[in-house]
């Protein structure tokens, strides 16, 4: 039995319709995720927050070469502000560029995980994406010891043998293409995030 538990998160593609896109969230060079609020209805939800302290999370970015792990986090914990929680970590690490990614599906059904791909083939979808979309899309539950074990020792693996070309300079590096207004200044926008959940009236704190 594995004794780590690995969380999947879904994170979507940037809107090159949305002239304001910065898809500032994962801040993996400071190992953090949630302050935007974006997965607080799902996996980020407040009054069930506390079920993540300890686990791990596989960061799986879509795009046109399919879904690829770009970042699985240490352990991480859940920071309670008054209007959100966020997840922290440490060490935090550069991650994977989306291209040179591992691969968790693509449109052929490759992957760099088979016991992945042998879950995958009980969702009921047109395309091997869509079907890892369908499962994690809306998901929170860790994921099955043996997929888990997987994904630790694969990613593990990968990046302890990683060339600096294959990590990301910039967090665009690990999205599958630019956002229109790309964040110059990640530091101060976390800053600014964390202070504005601290900060903000709330009736009572909804992470308790």
């Amino acid at each position: 039995m594995s004794t780590q538990r690995v969380i999947v998160v879904h994170l979507r593609q940037p809107k090159r319709s949305d002239p304001n896109e910065s898809r500032a969230d994962p801040f993996y060079e400071f190992g953090s995720f949630g302050c935007t609020k974006c997965h607080s209805r799902n996996l980020m939800h407040p009054r069930r927050a506390h079920e993540l302290d300890g686990a791990r999370f596989a960061f799986a970015q879509g795009g046109p070469l399919g879904f690829r792990l770009v970042h699985l986090s240490p352990p991480a914990r859940v920071v309670k502000h008054r209007d959100r929680c966020e997840l922290v970590w440490t060490p935090a690490e550069s991650p994977f560029r989306y291209d040179a990614a591992p691969v968790l599906v693509n449109a052929a059904g490759e992957s760099d995980f088979p016991a992945l791909l042998a879950n995958l083939r009980r969702v009921f979808r047109a395309t091997w994406p869509a079907r890892f979309s369908s499962a994690f899309r809306s998901r929170r539950t860790p994921l099955p010891a043996t997929v888990a074990d997987e994904i630790v020792r694969v990613f593990d693996r990968k990046r302890a043998k990683v060339s600096p070309d294959a990590l990301a300079a910039s967090y665009v590096d690990a999205l599958p293409y630019s956002p229109r207004k790309p964040d110059g200044d990640r530091e101060t926008t976390l800053a600014e995030l964390r202070a504005k959940a601290a900060w903000k009236k709330a009736a009572r704190t909804l992470c308790s």
